[in-house]
């Protein structure tokens, strides 16, 4: 369980709310969207002097030692921002797996600074765990302790302290971590949302140090924080772009009114409104679900996996419609949500593959 306390959880949350809105505005956001990052670093930064960094880590590496619900709680006010922050990956998964496997000098270094602010991963391969797999990655392990290989669609690939590498391959799944030191090659990619800043990484004779130790439930259940946090993430970001869209048909007068007023708006406000609360109860579910480690956690974290993606999707699609076509142009901050959304619509794998999950669970828990 938590080492949070609900009085906690609601403290942390307020005080990240009243900074995010203080801090990471549109302008942040596209300030950062110039920068070599993608992100503003002062940001990341003041969230590890807050502590929220280590929110998933246990209290031994300088973190808090929360659940699910905590980095959910996170990621939702992260995603209202819109901020592409690599929290998911550098926060929720490797801290997971990296406290599940055989605990090295370096491994705990590594929790410790990433608790503080001065180590982001980058997750690249194409095992399951991975946020965006590539399937044609290809790679050589060698027993000397050196890899060689090319890997796409590394979020953040090239502005990471450390690359961990899950690649799977005979029925096994390794995990490697590489650090920046190490010579290697970084090849920018295009991206429907280029603030996440994919890339391709080249290695060759690259050393590397191996996660060892964890099970393949460890895995999973990493690979679940990843969606669940995902899925908040997914959430705020709708229900950030849906209040935008709403106070639009509040304040746009056509023929003497305000164009909310007409019934065919109203129809369609109310239909993305039901969308995103059932995406948000899906998303809470989940989160408390794997926190509290449910029986039904892999049904939960299904549902929320493809839910919450349909709904951001919707979500923001129609706030552009809404807008009379107007945010079509990047000049309009509804247009980055829906490059977000359909950035991550494949996260961790699409709707059909979580809908697959989710029928697949309830068929194995019958």
């Amino acid at each position: 369980m938590s080492a949070i306390q609900e009085s906690e959880r609601t403290a942390i949350q307020e005080e990240l709310v009243r900074f995010l809105r203080a801090e990471a505005g549109e302008d942040t956001l596209r300030r950062g969207m110039q920068s070599d990052l993608g992100y503003d670093h002062a940001v990341w930064q003041k969230m590890a002097e807050m502590g929220l960094l280590g929110i998933a880590i246990s209290e031994d590496f300088g973190g808090i030692g929360g659940s699910a619900i905590d980095t959910a709680m996170v990621a939702e006010a992260l995603g209202r921002s819109l901020l592409p922050l690599p929290y998911i990956e550098t926060c929720v998964i490797a801290p997971a797996l990296l406290e599940a496997s055989d605990m090295s000098d370096e491994s705990r270094k590594i929790l410790t600074r990433i608790a503080q602010g001065t180590a982001t991963i980058a997750i690249g391969g194409n095992a399951d765990i991975v946020p965006f797999r590539d399937p044609d990655c290809r790679f050589a392990i060698k027993a000397d302790g050196t890899m060689s290989g090319e890997v796409s669609l590394v979020m953040h690939g090239a502005s990471a302290d450390f690359l961990l590498l899950a690649l799977y391959s005979g029925n096994q799944t390794r995990c490697l971590l590489i650090s920046s030191d190490q010579d290697y090659t970084i090849e920018n990619q295009t991206a429907n949302d280029p603030a996440l800043r994919p890339a391709k990484v080249s290695l060759a004779n690259v050393p590397f140090i191996e996660l060892t130790g964890w099970r393949n439930e460890d895995l999973e259940q990493a690979r679940w924080q990843g969606i669940v946090a995902l899925s908040a993430q997914q959430t705020g970001a709708a229900r950030a772009i849906f209040e935008v869209t709403v106070d639009y048909l509040q304040t746009r007068y056509q023929f003497g009114r305000p164009i909310g007023s007409f019934q065919a708006l109203k129809h369609i406000a109310a239909d993305l409104f039901l969308e995103l609360e059932s995406a948000t109860s899906a998303s809470q579910a989940a989160a408390k679900a794997l926190a509290s480690k449910a029986p039904q956690t892999a049904q939960f974290v299904a549902l929320a996996g493809f839910l919450c993606n349909d709904a951001f999707r919707d979500v923001s699609a129609q706030a552009i419609q809404l807008h009379g076509g107007i945010a079509y142009t990047q000049e309009h901050v509804a247009h980055l949500y829906w490059r977000r959304a359909r950035a991550t619509l494949s996260m961790f794998g699409d709707s059909d593959t979580h809908r697959e999950a989710y029928l697949s669970a309830w068929e194995a828990a019958a």
